[in-house]
């Protein structure tokens, strides 16, 4: 099974604004997989102490069929997390300029992200064996499939209006169309 999930922690690892460790104690890491961003999770708990940016992935699924059920529409969303600085401001004026500048970082972080994918997609589509990865390959077909069903040119994000303790959040939707199988697979299912 694709998992976009991964693909995003590897691009964290990669990207030196997050410099993600995947082995680092859970306070040191900048990317998580959540069930929403609102939810009662990990990042939510613990914004106090979390790193500065950091991006989570929702992991619930959003799917629907479309064109006579033959394809199924999955909606991926990412949230790009950033802490503006809380030192006391001496107006309001200066303190919106603080969460502005935070929301634009988040913008930058969805834009850089995107070119990634974009490049990711032509390196899947042209048989690319020069990129490696500890996380995914780009040899195996689903990874390839899944790439190539990402519509990223219909991209959309945005900030969200809600201020959780100095953290402006920008979340990221994206869909990915992907072949429905018809099939019973009758290894499922027990036979008598």
């Amino acid at each position: 099974m694709f998992r976009l999930d991964n693909i995003l922690e590897d691009w964290a690892t990669r990207y030196k604004p997050l410099k993600h460790d995947p082995a680092a104690s859970a306070k040191h890491k900048t990317f998580f997989r959540v069930t929403m961003i609102d939810e009662d999770n990990y990042v939510v708990r613990n914004f106090n102490t979390l790193s500065s940016p950091c991006m989570a992935y929702a992991t619930h699924i959003d799917a629907e069929l479309q064109q006579n059920i033959n394809r199924i529409s999955y909606r991926h969303v990412i949230y790009f997390l950033v802490k503006q600085d809380t030192a006391p401001q001496k107006t309001p004026h200066t303190d919106e300029l603080a969460a502005t500048e935070a929301r634009y970082e988040t913008d930058d972080m969805v834009q850089d992200l995107l070119a990634w994918l974009i490049d990711l997609q032509r390196k899947a589509g042209n048989g690319d064996r020069t990129f490696v990865s500890p996380f995914f390959s780009l040899t195996d077909k689903e990874t390839r499939e899944g790439l190539r069903g990402l519509q990223l040119d219909t991209a959309n994000w945005a900030t969200l209006p809600v201020h959780w303790n100095g953290w402006q959040v920008c979340g990221l939707s994206i869909e990915q169309i992907v072949p429905r199988d018809k099939c019973i697979n009758p290894e499922k299912y027990i036979t008598d």
